[in-house]
């Protein structure tokens, strides 16, 4: 049985919820990635911040002295590193989320898009599907 371990992306560039809307923006494009887990100065999760909610905002340029806690989601949907993939999946189509963050003993540990299930649930059919 795969887990959210064995799937997910390891090292992710995350934000504080200090830095400003433009820094965000800035870390996303050049970083090329949807969303930034924002870790307070702990280390904890403490939301995500994603260019849908950014591009919402971009028009306004008083915004972008707005600090990334003004503008992230603090409901949070995680998933353990030993959770099934399944468990991602459900959360993905359920709540249509685009990335679940990973939780390892209470920290960030990874982070799965639907992309890297998709991937997975995809390849581990693949000899099914030969026969």
């Amino acid at each position: 049985m795969l887990t959210a371990r064995d799937i997910m992306t390891e090292n992710v560039t995350t934000i504080r919820p200090t830095a400003t809307v433009q820094q965000a923006i800035e870390t996303l494009l050049s970083e090329r990635i949807s969303g930034l887990p924002v870790l307070d100065e702990r280390d904890r999760l403490v939301g995500i911040v994603t260019e849908f909610a950014l591009l919402a905002v971009a028009y306004d340029d008083s915004v972008m002295r707005d600090t990334v806690a003004q503008h992230m989601t603090t409901d949070l949907l995680t998933v353990e590193a030993s959770d099934p993939i399944r468990k991602v999946a459900d959360l993905c189509l359920v709540h249509r989320v685009r990335r679940v963050p990973v939780m390892d003993r209470g920290r960030l540990a990874g982070l799965i898009s639907r992309g890297d299930v998709l991937r997975a649930v995809f390849h581990s059919r693949e000899p099914a599907l030969a026969t």
